[in-house]
């Protein structure tokens, strides 16, 4: 047949078959030679369009510079990420990304030390968009009202808050996400902080896979807008159990694994201290940290007035395992202990650390709900497994 034609009307003959345009003389419908499922046009066409949409990428844009990443807290978190804080119930884990939304905002650095001029974690100044879906318009108002005062912030800082929004915020709608991309390209927020993540997933559930489409969204936001979405979250209960610190945050494993960092936030009980601890890293190498909520009441209220955090050495986290490790271990062979017995048992195993150290974990996974107590005989206070 390439000898009865030109060059040029057999290249022709080819690309009619490949649109499934028949050729002059050829009866229309599928080419018996290719089958029943060969793509029509309009197949082909919805692919190039896909292809298009896609935008795949080539060595070429592999190979070309890129500026280094922006932090908005210096070696923790990058814009441009996805990341989760979580922690048991009044661990003050909003309190704390609150108090960085600020000192964002002002581009402060976050949890200096009084003892130390000019120390703590450097931030890159930047417009804030927080949402809150847990606690109300009075209780936010106070809270960034006493960070902002105990940082000395004006108010014209670049913070915006907006608590129990409507519509509501729902990251498994992909055309309201598609919207509040283009309210954070408005207002040119390189932070977005959502309390919490349980509120925001519509129908789905959280131990459902479908979290992986919520999680998608939130993904596809960070990318699109350059943003550091923060989103808080619970951590599930434990049972006792020595689980790997992104096995305790709560709901589907799509969660953990859609993020660039999880950081997990322990308070010592009975204290402000807290630990932040990584507990899912993608990028560099995040060390824990420690942190102190100091704060100051209005006259003859219980109302916040000044609020803030330093910054606190935080201590060795491997050693942190091991107590915790035998704390558990203890407890399972011995039953409920006191709390000094507990930790006289585990300062033998471990004679290098300290008693104070030893009491501030089981605090600390009292805290987390790791750890339960419960009065005994003689108002003594038992320890257990949760």
């Amino acid at each position: 047949m390439v000898d009865h034609m030109s060059r040029a009307e057999y290249v022709d003959t080819l690309t009619q078959e490949a649109l499934d345009v028949p050729a002059p003389g050829k009866p229309a419908g599928p080419d018996p030679a290719h089958g029943a499922d060969h793509p029509s046009s309009a197949q082909q066409e919805e692919g190039l369009a896909l292809l298009s949409a896609w935008k795949p990428r080539t060595l070429a844009d592999a190979y070309r510079p890129r500026p280094p990443l922006t932090y908005a807290a210096a070696g923790i978190i990058a814009q441009g990420t996805l990341n989760v804080v979580f922690g048991a119930p009044g661990s003050l884990k909003s309190m704390l990304l609150a108090d960085l939304a600020v000192c964002i905002a002002a581009g402060q650095p976050w949890l200096s030390s009084p003892e130390r001029p000019g120390s703590g974690i450097a931030t890159a100044q930047s417009p804030v968009l927080w949402i809150d879906l847990d606690n109300g318009t009075r209780p936010s108002d106070e809270r960034f009202g006493a960070l902002g005062q105990a940082h000395n912030v004006p108010a014209d800082a670049p913070l915006h808050y907006v608590s129990n929004p409507y519509p509501w915020l729902d990251a498994s709608n992909d055309i309201l996400m598609m919207e509040v991309i283009q309210v954070i390209q408005h207002l040119e927020a390189k932070v977005m902080v959502i309390d919490n993540l349980g509120r925001i997933s519509g129908a789905v559930k959280e131990n459902d896979g479908e979290m992986a489409r919520v999680m998608g969204n939130l993904r596809r936001l960070s990318e699109e807008t350059g943003t550091a979405v923060v989103v808080i979250h619970h951590q599930r209960k434990q049972n006792g159990t020595m689980a790997r610190k992104g096995e305790t945050l709560r709901g589907h494993s799509s969660i953990e694994a859609s993020l660039d960092l999880a950081l997990h936030i322990g308070r010592k009980e009975g204290t402000d201290e807290i630990a932040v601890t990584p507990a899912k890293m993608r990028g560099p190498r995040v060390a824990p940290f420690g942190a102190l909520f100091t704060y100051e009441h209005r006259p003859g209220t219980k109302e916040l007035a000044r609020a803030r955090f330093f910054g606190r050495e935080m201590v060795n986290a491997a050693d942190d395992e091991s107590i915790d490790q035998l704390l558990f271990e203890t407890l399972k062979q011995h039953g409920e202990l006191n709390k000094g017995t507990l930790r006289d048992a585990v300062k033998h195993e471990l004679p290098s650390i300290g008693i104070n150290r030893i009491s501030a974990r089981i605090d600390v996974l009292l805290s987390d709900e790791r750890l339960t107590k419960r009065a005994g005989s003689k108002n003594e206070v038992l320890l257990g497994l949760a």
